[in-house]
């Protein structure tokens, strides 16, 4: 995944059962994706703008990993 192409359009974490659902756009032709995990305790601890921040890394990896897996 090149970072350019992609951008991050909304991050959704619920607290309580540490869900996050993470959306993200293809810039050239509009293809969306939606990344949904559970996060861990350890994963939740800091400030807001820092647990955006993972939970956008979380996702960009778990992006990268699909792509290497269907990448035949």
């Amino acid at each position: 995944m090149r970072l350019e192409l992609w951008q991050i359009d909304g991050v959704t974490i619920d607290l309580e059962d540490r869900d996050a659902n993470v959306r993200a756009i293809h810039r050239i032709d509009g293809t969306e994706i939606i990344v949904r995990f559970r996060v861990t305790e350890k994963q939740m601890k800091g400030s807001p703008a820092s647990l955006r921040q993972r939970i956008e890394l979380l996702a960009a990896d778990r992006i990268l990993s699909l792509a290497a897996f269907l990448d035949v």
